[in-house]
């Protein structure tokens, strides 16, 4: 069976960035101030990161070095360490203004952070970035779907 999608299909604004390989301070500065851009645009930012451990080492750095903004309210980490209900919560919240997500690879597949605030669609909507090399092209495209769902714009 074949069901046409009902969505048009939306080109995702590509943004390039500077690859930081050996120097995890640069890296970790040029993401913050990728944060710190979406925040002023009053966007939502999803960082996703290889493995656990990635994300885990960002988080307890941007803990310790947060974004000066007053848009700047924490951010949220979706882990399997979460229940169900819980999850849900952060996929949720993630596609709201201002809202910083960090999620590993595993989240960039299937989980649908479908956007229903229309500030966020104004403001230009979710951002999501990629701390490394996708294994793959599926898995590149995948990551990247998590913005611009259903007619939403998004980078």
């Amino acid at each position: 069976t074949y069901l046409p999608s009902t969505f048009s299909k939306k080109e995702i604004e590509m943004r390039e960035m500077e690859v930081i390989v050996e120097d995890y301070d640069r890296f970790f500065v040029q993401v913050r101030k990728e944060i710190e851009e979406m925040l002023r645009k009053g966007r939502a930012i999803i960082i996703t990161f290889a493995t656990q451990s990635s994300l885990d080492k960002f988080a307890e750095k941007l803990m310790n070095e947060k974004p000066n903004l007053n848009q700047y309210k924490g951010f949220k980490t979706l882990s399997d360490s979460l229940g169900l209900e819980e999850r849900q919560e952060i996929v949720n919240h993630a596609t709201r203004p201002f809202a910083v997500t960090l999620i590993t690879r595993f989240y960039g597949r299937g989980t649908d952070f479908a956007c229903f605030d229309q500030a966020l669609v104004r403001a230009g909507g979710v951002h999501v970035v990629v701390t490394f090399l996708p294994e793959d092209n599926s898995e590149a495209k995948q990551i990247l779907g998590r913005t611009c769902r259903q007619d939403d714009p998004g980078s």
